[in-house]
């Protein structure tokens, strides 16, 4: 299985953060999704997507950068992972109110990561 890369960004204030990382690396703002804004490298750009989530607070445990893996089939991604030492930390499902159910997941050194339904556009 396939994953695209993207590296989210925990923000109190995430239109000035990503205004901040827009500027800093020439991406364009694709949109905004409370609580998400992304930006994009130009079409073609090898570069990953940045997404700046608006948080309350800091998670603890979790660091305010960490990388979301985008699969195709999210269930069967998990439990790949899981079969090669990840283990599930929570499930936040969304799906009620039109966002998308994901994982977090820790790899076996305790760094944490999201896995998220690729996206359709």
């Amino acid at each position: 299985m396939t994953a695209t890369i993207e590296v989210t960004m925990d923000a109190l204030d995430a239109e000035v953060t990503a205004d901040f990382w827009q500027e800093v690396l020439g991406y364009s703002h694709r949109y905004l999704h409370e609580p998400y804004v992304v930006l994009v490298p130009d079409e073609g750009d090898g570069r990953p997507r940045l997404v700046i989530q608006r948080v309350d607070a800091v998670t603890p445990g979790k660091m305010p950068v960490h990388v979301d893996l985008r699969v195709d089939d999210p269930d069967a991604e998990v439990e790949r992972l899981r079969a090669i030492g990840a283990t599930v930390e929570w499930v936040v499902d969304d799906t009620a109110s039109g966002g998308i159910r994901w994982t977090t997941m820790a790899d076996p050194w305790g760094i944490l990561f999201c896995v998220c339904p690729a996206r359709k556009e």
